[in-house]
């Protein structure tokens, strides 16, 4: 996929070291409330996840025409649904529709492998997370829809550190 100025592409290993650069800048853009200066660096992404989500075709990259290595998505399967673990844009290429772009590219390939809904897990009061999500159509799951895996990854999130009451689940409906 393009965008006026990037593009989306399958990751490469050689854009591990990019890749967990952008999820520690991108860190840095919440407020100590949302995320604890303490958390921060913790849960970078491995290269044993990065190599994973690599293998499934379940990481993607948005890249500069040029080239540069400037965002990335990585998903992985819940049964049915397809989770989206991480998306991040350094802070510097923000606001400039590549998140979107990325989300796209996502949604596209749950589509094309028959998921029934996209999953995510993110802050609930930060503004360019849970309002921008639900203008793309994400949903906010009640306590009683966040089961099985979901359920799993939310309460991992909490016993990292994060506040319950600061966390939600969503979802996009994908199956009819």
């Amino acid at each position: 996929m393009t965008l006026a100025g990037y593009r989306v592409v399958l990751a490469q290993r050689k854009h591990f070291a990019a890749l967990r650069e952008i999820e520690r800048a991108a860190e840095t853009i919440f407020s100590q409330a949302e995320f604890p200066l303490a958390l921060r660096g913790q849960s970078l992404t491995s290269d044993e996840e990065f190599s994973e989500a690599q293998s499934a075709g379940l990481l993607w990259c948005a890249q500069t025409n040029g080239g540069e290595v400037i965002g990335y998505a990585i998903a992985l399967w819940l049964g049915r649904d397809l989770h989206l673990d991480e998306i991040d844009v350094h802070p510097e290429h923000q606001q400039r529709g590549v998140g979107r772009a990325l989300i796209d590219v996502v949604r596209a390939h749950a589509l094309a492998n028959g998921a029934q809904r996209l999953t995510l897990t993110t802050f609930r009061f930060v503004p360019w997370n849970m309002p921008w999500y639900a203008r793309l159509g994400f949903a906010q799951l009640a306590g009683g829809a966040v089961a099985g895996e979901l359920a799993e990854i939310f309460e991992a999130e909490i016993a990292r550190g994060l506040l319950r009451e600061r966390r939600v689940a969503m979802a996009l409906e994908l199956a009819p």
